[in-house]
């Protein structure tokens, strides 16, 4: 038997933080252990006690902390480029955050969680057509296949496609930009309503000979930090088939903001310096005419496509004014209600408004702009981009089907030789380069909204460039390799991912997840040249027109 006379023995909370005059209650008062003799055991329970009430209190906040944790990461999977306030509609949250599932690690696929539905919540960044940052590709409710290989598949070659990343308006656009707001100045009035901010509003560039057509370098839609975490996530996917001591090629077409996008890519697929310990080459291919087929714009080289008036090029500019008839007035109308010294607002003006809220997004963050329009408005503007892409380049062009195979043909042809061809080939053009891959591929063709109405926006179309053509969009092919239930070889796959969402080619139904066979698939790219036709013809080119030569990798 011991007496407790030590000050440090008689109050072992001190040590702990508790209060002196308050211990816990299973604790004895300080004072009674002076007037007691107290066994060496109870002594030692106590002792316990204390340490394990001590220990629950540090193990509980980092138990919950483990549980948000594991709830974030594994619970319902909703885009946080998507969820929004229903109050702040149209304020854009946390930019590149895609669903966890977009940032797979082959190594995690071992944990085999199931796909959940994703439905997106009204966010503008959802309804630009293109004219925003990048946004993952969602389905209203539908259920999607995970992006990482099913189990025991590999991914053994990788085909991409991308849009530059985010960039200030060309100068055509921001002329025009500024042509409405000079004319709105010179009013010398101060605005109100929905148009109040504009009394202290600046535009998003002081400098538009700079910067007009260039890529964006500030703000959480940066088009420099855009295309650097799109090579991130690609390492992380990919990393594994990169090759330790060849050099990768990878290509851009002959524009500035193109191949600043593919630079910054590289730097984050590669690492910074990427040049200078020859990890990778990027050759330039000129957008000029003379190119023919050996191209990667052919929008640029088709002949008829540029001088057919009716059908060609300028076909979708012709559609979007159309359709601006439509949808501008009454906009317009509203807008000068609470404004009438802006007289009328001509519809083009109504547009530039609608196209500053996403330019400007891209600078600064967010924009005043996205708060002027309704949700109706926004899905008009939507649409209007959808029809000037449908009809200018894509499925509703007769040219654009033709115009597309020539990459899909030379990408189809590495798919067939497989990685010994080389294992990674990345391509860097504009949104009027990728469309034409889609009509060729057939993706997104809606046969019951084809054509494309030009009097009102069918909600259940397939063609949304939102989602298919923002900036930095992106269309992959990976060449799959999967074990047979025979032990016989492996089973070879192609599947088509747009803006991390994998998607199903017209036709082909094969497992696993969404994939196509490369027999199926490389029969299929034929039957599409029957339907397409041939470049040259379709083009109106003289003699032989070519094909792709320059996408091939140096091997040893």
């Amino acid at each position: 038997m011991t007496v407790l006379d030590d000050q440090s023995a008689t109050r072992p909370w001190r040590k702990i933080g508790w209060d002196e005059d308050h211990p816990p209650s299973f604790l004895p008062h300080p004072r009674a252990l002076h007037r007691q003799r107290v066994p060496e055991a109870q002594i030692l329970a106590s002792t316990i006690m204390a340490f394990l009430y001590s220990l629950v209190k540090v193990i509980y906040p980092l138990l919950v902390i483990l549980a948000a944790v594991l709830l974030y990461s594994y619970g319902p999977e909703h885009s946080l480029t998507t969820l929004v306030s229903p109050v702040t509609h149209h304020t854009p949250t946390s930019p590149y955050a895609a669903s966890w599932r977009s940032w797979f690690h082959p190594l995690q696929s071992q944990l085999g969680y199931a796909p959940t539905s994703l439905k997106k919540d009204w966010n503008v960044l959802h309804h630009l057509g293109g004219n925003g940052p990048w946004v993952e590709m969602l389905d209203e409710g539908s259920r999607t296949p995970d992006l990482a290989p099913s189990p025991g598949c590999s991914i053994d070659q990788v085909h991409m496609m991308s849009r530059h990343a985010e960039r200030y308006p060309t100068p055509l656009v921001g002329y025009r930009h500024l042509k409405f707001l000079e004319r709105a100045r010179l009013l010398e009035l101060p605005f109100n309503g929905s148009l109040e901010f504009l009394n202290e509003w600046t535009y998003f560039t002081d400098n538009p000979e700079r910067d007009f057509g260039q890529l964006t370098s500030t703000g959480p839609y940066a088009g420099t930090l855009g295309a650097f975490t799109t090579g991130v996530r690609f390492r992380t996917r990919y990393g594994e088939i990169l090759p330790k001591d060849n050099t990768i090629r990878f290509w851009a077409s002959d524009s500035e903001r193109v191949i600043e996008s593919a630079r910054y890519f590289a730097s984050g697929l590669f690492g910074l310096n990427w040049e200078s310990r020859d990890k990778a080459v990027l050759e330039i291919i000129p957008e000029t005419f003379e190119r023919g087929a050996d191209t990667l714009t052919p929008g640029d080289t088709c002949q008829r496509y540029l001088e057919d008036t009716t059908d060609g090029h300028d076909n979708g500019d012709t559609m979007l004014r159309h359709y601006q008839d439509v949808y501008t007035p009454a906009i317009a109308a509203r807008l000068t209600s609470e404004n009438p010294a802006l007289g009328s607002l001509l519809n083009t003006e109504v547009y530039a408004m609608q196209e500053m809220c996403g330019f400007e997004t891209m600078v600064r963050g967010s924009s005043p702009w996205c708060d002027v329009f309704t949700e109706e408005d926004w899905l008009h503007f939507e649409y209007a981009r959808d029809i000037k892409h449908y009809y200018g380049s894509g499925p509703g062009n007769p040219y654009a089907g033709a115009m597309g195979w020539l990459w899909l043909n030379a990408t189809a042809t590495l798919l067939k030789a497989g990685p010994e061809a080389g294992p990674m080939f990345l391509s860097f053009v504009h949104d009027g380069d990728i469309s034409p891959l889609l009509a060729a591929l057939d993706l997104f063709k809606d046969p019951r909204n084809t054509p494309l109405p030009l009097t009102y926006p069918p909600a259940d179309r397939s063609w949304k460039t939102s989602t298919i053509l923002p900036m930095g969009a992106r269309i992959t092919f990976e060449r799959m390799t999967c074990p047979t239930e025979d032990d016989r070889d492996d089973e070879v796959y192609v599947r088509i991912n747009v803006n991390d969402r994998i998607v199903q080619l017209p036709g082909c139904v094969a497992d696993p997840g969404h994939t196509c066979s490369l027999d199926s698939f490389l029969q299929y790219v034929n039957f599409r040249r029957e339907e397409v036709g041939d470049f040259g013809e379709v083009c109106g080119l003289e003699g032989h027109a070519g094909k792709i030569t320059f996408l091939h990798q140096d091997r040893d």
